[in-house]
This record gives C-alpha cells, sequence and structure tokens, in this order.
C-alpha cells in the first residue's frame, strides 16, 4: 500500500530537535518558584528518548515546554531555546509538526478505532491529500500500530464495552501519527498498561520513528527492564535539573563510574531512581559530577547549524468549515444513536415524568369543570413549561463540562475550530429537542391536562423557550471547570427561572430594583407566551364573565401585554443567540489558554 512518493520522501527526512538552557519559573506569592532550572539536550531523528525522574523533578513541566503547551503567561515565566531543524518554531506553526498524547486516553467512546483515524485525517491531512491517499494512510496506520483486528470495535468507556487499554492507548498514538509529525510527545504512554502491552506500546514507536526519522520523548513512570531498554535515549531529572542525559549504556557506565554502578538483575530504571531517592542533595551533586568526568564528550552531538535542512510541508489549506461541520454533526448523531442506554433514557425518563404530571393535573385545564380555577389552570401550564426547561437543559450543564477533554485535545492540535465544534453540537441537541417535543405535546393533549391548546403554536412555544433556558445551561457549562462545578452552578441557573415565572410570585409582587433579572430568565418569557396562547381574546371570548375576569387579573399582576408577543418571542430568540455566541467565546478562550 502506498503513499504519494513526495509526500512519503517528506515524511522520511531525518529532523533535529534541540533546547538550550529552558527554565520555567512559577511566582507563588511574593517568591519565585524555579521549576525547570537551565535544561538543554538534543534529538535526532529516529530517537526515541525516555524522560525520568522522581515526582516533582520536572519531567511533565519540561514536556510541556517542550511542546508549546506552556508559555510565558501570569505567573509563570519561561525562558530558552527551542529549535527544530535549527529554527525557532512557536504557535501555530508548532502545532502542525508536533504529535502530543496525553496521559489519560481522552476519545470519543462511539467511535471505532478506524472512525476515530479517519476523523483526524479527514480534517488534519491538507487538502492536498485525496481521499484515497487518506484512507490509504489510515489503514498503513492500523497496521503498522497493531490495530487491524480491532479497527472496527468501539473505542469504549466504563458504559460502552470497547477495546483494551494498550489498545486505545495505540489509538492515541496513531491520531497523532497520522499528520506525519517531526515530533512526538507523550506523557506516561505506558501508564495503566500490563508490562506486555507496555513493551507493544514502546515498540511500535520505536518502529514508526526508525521508519519516518522523527524525534520522540516521553515521560516514563517505572518501566519494566524490557520496556526501558527500547530507549534509544535517556534524559533523567532532578530538582529540575538534567543529572544525565545520554544513551542507556552510557547511563550504567556512569553510574559505575561514580561508585553507584546497577547490580547484575537490577532493573537500571528502578535503580537510578532508587539513588535520586535515597541520597542526599550534596551526595547527589558529586555523583553527578563523577559521572560527567566518565563521559566528557556528549553522547549526542549537536547537529550544524544548517539552516538549509529541509523540513517537512504538510502547510496549506486543511479542511474548510463546512467539511468540519458535517465531520463533527456526524460524530455527534453517532454518539446519540450508538449510545443506546442513554438514549433510552434521555426519551423514557421524561415520558415517565410526563405521565406522571400528566395525572396529576388531569383535566385542570377543562373550563367546563365545576372546580376549576384559573391559578390551578396556570399551575398545570407552568409544570409542562418547567419539565421541558429541565428536559432541555439539565444536560447541557454537564455536557460541555464531560466532553471539554476531547475538545481542548482537538483543538489544541487544529483538527477544527469552536465554532463547528459548537454549532454541530447546537444543531444536534436541538433536533432532539424538538423530536421530543411531539410526543409529549401529544400524550398531554390525550390525557386532558390543562388542554393548553396543544397546537402548532404552542409546540413550537414549549421548543423554543426549553431551546432558551437551555442555552443559560450552556453558557454555565461551557465556564465551568469540570462537572462539579456545574452541577453546583445549577440553582443559579433554575432558581431564577422558577421565581420569575410568575406562578409562585406574581411579577407585581417582585420589588422594582429586581426585575431586570427577568429579562435573562427564559422561562418568564415562555410563559407570557404559553398565557397569550391559552388565555387569549380569541379563546376565553365565549368563557363566564367570572372566569374571563380571573384570566384578566392573572395576565394583569404578570405584566404581560396582549400586544407585545413579537416582542416576547424576540427576547427568547435574542437570550438563544446571544448567550450562545458567549458560549463559543468561552469555548474558544478556554482552549486558547489550554494551549
Amino acid at each position: 500500500m502506498s503513499i504519494a512518493p513526495e509526500k512519503m520522501e517528506e515524511g522520511q527526512k531525518l529532523s533535529n530537535f534541540s533546547w538550550e538552557s529552558v527554565s520555567m519559573n512559577v511566582k507563588v506569592g511574593k517568591q519565585d518558584k524555579k521549576i525547570l532550572d537551565g535544561i538543554s539536550g538534543t534529538l535526532r531523528g529516529g530517537e526515541v528518548c525516555a524522560l525520568m525522574g522522581p515526582s516533582g523533578a520536572g519531567k511533565t513541566s519540561l514536556l510541556n515546554v517542550l511542546a508549546g503547551r506552556v508559555r510565558s503567561r501570569g505567573n509563570v515565566k519561561v525562558d530558552g531555546s527551542i529549535l527544530l531543524d535549527n529554527l525557532p518554531i512557536s504557535g501555530s506553526a508548532l502545532r502542525k509538526r508536533i504529535a502530543y498524547v496525553m496521559q489519560q486516553d481522552i476519545l470519543t467512546p462511539t467511535q471505532t478505532v478506524r472512525e476515530s483515524l479517519w476523523f483526524s485525517a479527514n480534517l488534519r491531512l491538507p487538502k492536498s491529500y485525496s481521499r484515497k491517499e487518506k484512507e490509504e494512510l489510515v489503514e498503513k496506520t492500523l497496521k503498522e500500530l497493531g490495530l487491524e483486528k480491532c479497527a472496527d470495535t468501539y473505542i469504549g468507556d466504563d458504559m460502552i464495552r470497547g477495546v483494551s487499554g494498550g489498545e486505545k492507548k495505540r489509538t492515541c498514538v496513531g491520531i497523532e501519527l497520522i499528520m506525519k509529525p517531526k515530533l512526538i510527545f507523550l506523557d506516561e504512554p505506558t501508564s495503566g498498561l500490563d508490562s506486555y502491552a507496555a513493551h507493544n506500546v514502546v515498540m511500535r514507536l520505536k518502529d514508526m520513528a526508525a521508519h519516518d526519522g522523527c524525534n520522540v520523548l516521553c515521560t516514563i513512570h517505572q518501566p519494566s527492564s524490557e520496556v526501558f531498554h527500547q530507549f534509544n535515549s535517556v534524559m533523567v531529572l532532578r530538582s529540575g535539573k538534567r543529572f544525565y542525559f545520554g544513551p542507556l549504556s552510557g547511563l550504567s557506565t556512569s553510574l559505575h563510574a561514580a561508585g553507584k554502578g546497577c547490580p547484575n538483575e537490577f532493573n537500571l530504571a528502578d535503580h537510578v531512581m532508587f539513588v535520586l531517592q535515597t541520597e542526599s542533595s550534596e551526595a547527589l551533586d558529586k555523583i553527578e559530577m563523577q559521572m560527567q568526568e566518565a563521559t566528557p564528550a556528549s553522547q549526542h552531538p549537536e547537529m550544524p547549524h544548517d539552516k538549509s535542512v529541509m523540513t517537512m510541508k504538510l502547510e496549506g489549506a486543511h479542511a474548510g468549515f463546512f467539511t468540519q461541520l458535517a465531520a463533527l454533526t456526524k460524530r455527534e448523531f453517532q454518539n446519540v444513536y450508538r449510545d443506546k442506554a442513554g438514549l433510552i433514557a434521555s426519551i423514557l425518563v421524561p415520558l415517565i415524568l410526563n405521565v406522571f404530571f400528566a395525572l396529576i393535573f388531569f383535566q385542570v385545564g377543562n373550563i367546563d369543570r365545576s372546580e376549576w380555577t384559573a391559578q390551578a389552570h396556570f399551575g398545570g401550564m407552568t409544570q409542562v413549561a418547567i419539565g421541558g426547561m429541565f428536559g432541555a437543559a439539565q444536560p447541557l450543564l454537564l455536557k460541555f463540562p464531560l466532553d471539554r477533554g476531547i475538545f481542548l485535545r482537538e483543538y489544541a492540535t487544529q483538527t477544527y475550530g469552536a465554532a463547528p465544534y459548537f454549532i454541530s453540537k447546537s444543531m444536534v441537541e436541538l433536533s432532539l429537542s424538538f423530536c421530543r417535543t411531539f410526543p409529549i405535546s401529544a400524550l398531554q393533549k390525550c390525557i386532558g391536562i390543562a388542554l393548553l391548546s396543544a397546537n402548532q403554536r404552542y409546540v413550537l412555544i414549549f421548543w423554543i423557550t426549553g431551546v432558551a433556558a437551555a442555552s443559560t445551561a450552556l453558557l454555565v457549562g461551557c465556564l465551568a471547570a469540570n462537572p462539579e462545578v456545574a452541577q453546583q452552578a445549577a440553582p443559579a441557573v433554575f432558581v431564577p427561572q422558577l421565581l420569575f415565572a410568575g406562578f409562585f410570585i406574581q411579577s407585581e409582587q417582585i420589588p422594582v430594583w429586581l426585575r431586570w433579572a427577568q429579562y435573562l430568565c427564559a422561562l418568564k418569557y415562555g410563559m407570557n407566551l404559553n398565557i397569550m396562547n391559552e388565555f387569549g381574546t380569541d379563546v376565553i371570548q365565549d368563557w363566564p364573565v367570572q372566569k374571563q375576569a380571573m384570566v384578566s387579573g392573572l395576565i394583569e399582576n404578570n405584566n404581560i401585554n396582549p400586544d407585545h408577543g413579537w416582542l416576547y418571542a424576540g427576547v427568547l430568540i435574542g437570550i438563544i443567540v446571544v448567550v450562545r455566541l458567549l458560549s463559543v467565546v468561552a469555548l474558544a478562550k478556554r482552549a486558547a489558554a489550554f494551549f
């Protein structure tokens, strides 16, 4: 299976990655805390280097600085020179030429392994690649990573049965390798894997580095001997400084020269960690000096600074807005209908609750009943609206916090923009909420709950009110740092909506200086429209005079103007548009801070 020759040739060029005097300081109060202290090193194409050190040594910090994920900002100051092929790189140019595989396997659980690789290839590779070339590259990557047998299996998660931990980790690697990167950074790629799976992952990385000429740098914790000796080189850190950098054989030789040689049948990786954690700082300074004297010449000679070094050309226009939107929308719909348990629950739970509500409010809207009251009629309407609001808004409080990891990873690698991502989720959400409106409305009409003029206008009002309330929940979800914070923020979203709806307290009774808050409450304007639709002049003109008076008092006490229907609808639409635009901005800013 072949790829376009010119593209494969570029992918095989050896590259040189070097960093010099890299430092990182974090201001804590009035003091500066040094995280990294003047670390230098060089990687040549085809090398796989392990980054090791005790907890707090600065491994992940160095990896993030070299990958451009941490920059000088706020209380963080980063110094030093980082070069790829002897040219400084940063920002979007860096992101197109490196791969970063996080420690957590953050993937879409309802996608198959093949679909995950195709999603990355389709959106990240330049338009100069044909569909056939992208498909061939996906199949080639599946083969190289040993994923052919599970290619059509769901990724899975705690709720959906899927691939194994090792296969999931290799899928994460494959998603990044699709871009044929010059640099591959991995944070704890063997974490949570058994020794065989860990060995398999490192072997695949080594094979691909040798084949494609890229640089691989990964943090690693307590590797087995079989895994550790697959690395070409190792950098050992202690207290934010470089303790050793060179080939594994050099580490063993240097330790012996310093009188701290690894005993036979011991794991060299475990031994060097034991030395770093048991010796005093003064003793380690002496050991390091003796190790350097034993190997005075760098075993990683610097490559000449030749500005003519060729770099891989994956520049050019990538997938456009509509291609991104189509791919994201397809994935979002797949996520809905493939998650059978979640889909059934999202339909069944509201259905059961509405049957319960219908039985409680049975016939409260029947004007011919002697026990009819305007307040009970209004209460039935309010309960239906509240149920719709909770059904539409509650899932969105958690949707973005739960999906944020996937978004941040894909946004950081420029797989797509914030706008198509947000629009695709909104399209699926709006479609599903609209579909759920009809059976619920039909059920209410059949049972006779509040009559509610279950016509086309009511369905539209019910839907738009739910969407507007959901928009507020969406903004909170985009701003929340995690699902727990989003859950804690739920009362701030829902309680004001209930208080300003007009049922628990009439608008006339709310202090004037607090009434401005109603403009942020979608339920208030949805109820205004519902009341106008249910108790409009054309509806109540044949009612008994006494009952007309009761309804008129309800309308007057809630400051509802029958001539302002379009204004109320406009407020709802305004809430939807403005709040969702703010949500996009919040999402993009959080992603920008992440990378």
